[in-house]
């Protein structure tokens, strides 16, 4: 019965029902969520604690060495109940050998190429840049059982050599609009702010480090969807909550072969 019922969520199409608005008191809540984080990367970023969350202590700079990728909590709850809305805090690190920091970043800036990195990405191109400022466009497609989900997003993008060997990047995305029927006749994009509300903000910060003879790189992503609907949990809950850490996972993952691959 739950299959059936799924099938025709997705197909009949994404049924009025189910749509949400984010909520002006939702956006800001996670724009104070944001502040704080950023407080903290910001004592990380400028030495008055670790450079890395994830490799701060020997036993996790070890296993990091010998190729185990990290993926952690980064909030005390998590996700982060705000009014009308969940907030998803997830921190990851991997050690890519034999590697600098400039390839490193020449892959995260590859906004022309990311479809060919990273497989949830579809299309993706390069807007425009002015140096180490840029802004990247993505179609996203994120799959979780009976969920399937699009978005179009716009990334503003900004890296900055805070030392000799470290590297800090923030990228805000807040212009993501679900698709409605993508790849057919009847595509269109919902209003900003509108559809499912699976994915209403997707911030990411990397902290990017030589050590050795290779590079230490560790990404915080922060990222706003909808509560999960009364009913709908079964369906809807295994996407919101595991599709952040799933996604996290797999950029980690891509940026390091395609590094390797070179």
């Amino acid at each position: 019965m739950r299959f059936l019922f799924a099938i025709w969520l997705v197909t009949c199409p994404l049924c009025s029902q189910f749509e949400t608005k984010l909520a002006p008191e939702t956006a800001r809540a996670f724009e104070t969520y944001v502040k704080s984080a950023e407080a903290e990367l910001d004592a990380r970023w400028s030495g008055r604690a670790p450079f890395l969350s994830l490799a701060a202590s020997d036993e996790d700079r070890k296993r990091l060495f010998k190729g185990t990728l990290l993926i952690r909590s980064a909030g005390s709850r998590n996700p982060e109940d705000v009014t009308d809305g969940l907030i998803h805090d997830w921190v990851g690190a991997v050690y890519i050998p034999d590697t600098s920091v400039s390839n490193v970043l020449a892959v995260l800036q590859d906004f022309d190429h990311h479809s060919k990195i990273y497989p949830e990405i579809i299309r993706s191109r390069m807007v425009r840049r002015n140096g180490d400022d840029m802004t990247g466009y993505w179609r996203l497609e994120r799959k979780q059982q009976f969920v399937p989900a699009v978005f179009d997003v716009q990334e503003d993008v900004h890296y900055k050599e805070v030392a000799p060997g470290k590297w800090i990047c923030r990228a805000y995305a807040n212009d993501i609009r679900e698709v409605q029927d993508a790849g057919t006749s009847k595509e269109k994009d919902y209003p900003l702010g509108e559809g499912l509300g699976l994915l209403w903000r997707l911030n990411a910060f990397w902290s990017i480090e030589v050590s050795g003879n290779g590079v230490l790189a560790e990404c915080r992503t922060i990222s706003l969807s909808r509560r999960i609907p009364n009913g709908m949990g079964w369906m809807i809950k295994p996407f919101i909550q595991n599709v952040p850490r799933e996604s996290l996972t797999s950029t980690l993952q891509n940026t390091r072969k395609k590094i390797a691959n070179q």
